[in-house]
């Protein structure tokens, strides 16, 4: 037998909410991906991967339908930006009238220019107002739409395109400063500027393309500098062996090919031994590094030249005992 139930009030639904079934359809669960047995045979695996086809081909369209739909409410979010942003136009100028016309209202001349102006600050005042009205719908609309994930979504893609556009246009006019730089024979300077951009953007092939075209070109350049220093250095270390050993000693061969490096170290240390230093060391740490130092007082030893080694400038000392590897310059 059926009982009546009267309700007075909404409040005394919550005494007979246990009366009602739940009439909402449960959600239904995806779809779980095929399962394959390690022992199935090829007509099993054939059915396998024709049904996880169907599905992949089946996200894709969900996929698809969900960008389109997010796309529309996108196309619908831009255009209530841009009818706000008129109406925000339409407000100012509505609040400039209404001010300009009780203005002209309070010192006008003309009895008639006070009527009509206090009519048109009465007409921009009620123009002012429902725009504002209207303005704060389309912000309730818009924060509606913002709330929305697909929305979200697509917001945060148009947002990342465009940091990665301006990140691409900042990299390129920095490349164009490199490329300026180093036409101006300022390659050092022009390599630390794109090594910088390259630790930032390490997937932009323009960038990496110019700094291995400067670094080339800068390679080429310093190789065919020590060239002409070394051939200056053989012209001359036999009449003038310190000024060979100065202008060999200031080269920097870091990069440089090893023949030509040991070219250049062994022509140095041909000069060092034509300066015929009484009790003269060399001491090399490593290829084309070394330095030619004669005694000093308290077992120290005194650089006559160097090369290849920072700060080993002439007149700094060491402690013998410091330099183990030292020899006599034969």
């Amino acid at each position: 037998m059926t009982k009546t139930i009267v309700l007075t009030e909404l409040s005394d639904l919550a005494h007979y909410r246990d009366e009602f079934g739940n009439d909402t359809p449960a959600a239904e669960p995806p779809p779980s991906p095929p399962t394959v047995p390690s022992d199935a045979d090829p007509d099993a695996l054939i059915q396998a991967i024709g049904r996880a086809a169907r599905e992949l081909q089946r996200l894709v369209d969900a996929d698809s339908s969900a960008r389109r739909e997010a796309e529309d409410l996108l196309t619908s979010y831009r255009r209530l930006q841009a009818d706000a942003e008129s109406l925000r136009k339409l407000i100012a100028e509505a609040g400039a009238v209404s001010s300009g016309a009780i203005r002209l209202g309070e010192h006008a001349f003309l009895p008639d220019s006070r009527a009509q102006s206090e009519q048109l600050a009465v007409s921009a005042a009620a123009v002012e107002t429902i725009g504002a009205r209207r303005l704060q719908a389309m912000a309730v609309q818009m924060a509606q739409l913002e709330a929305r994930q697909d929305l979200a979504r697509l917001l945060a893609e148009e947002r990342s395109l465009e940091e990665a556009r301006q990140r691409e246009e900042r990299a390129l006019a920095a490349v164009e400063r490199a490329k300026a730089l180093a036409s101006e024979h300022k390659v050092n300077e022009a390599l630390r500027l794109l090594g910088s951009l390259l630790k930032e953007n390490p997937n932009m092939p323009a960038v990496a393309s110019s700094y291995d075209t400067i670094a080339r070109q800068a390679h080429a350049v310093k190789t065919l500098e020590v060239e002409r220093v070394l051939a200056e250095a053989r012209r001359i270390h036999r009449r003038e062996p310190a000024r060979a050993a100065e202008i060999l000693g200031a080269l920097d061969l870091t990069r440089m090919p090893s023949v030509l490096v040991r070219d250049v170290y062994g022509c140095w240390l041909h000069a060092c031994r034509r300066l015929e230093l009484a009790d003269a060391v060399h001491y090399s740490p490593g290829n084309g590094r070394g330095a030619v130092l004669v005694p000093e007082g308290d077992a120290r030893l005194k650089v006559v030249t160097a090369i290849g080694l920072s700060g080993w400038v002439r007149g700094r000392s060491f402690s013998a005992r410091a330099l183990k590897g030292a020899r006599p310059l034969a």
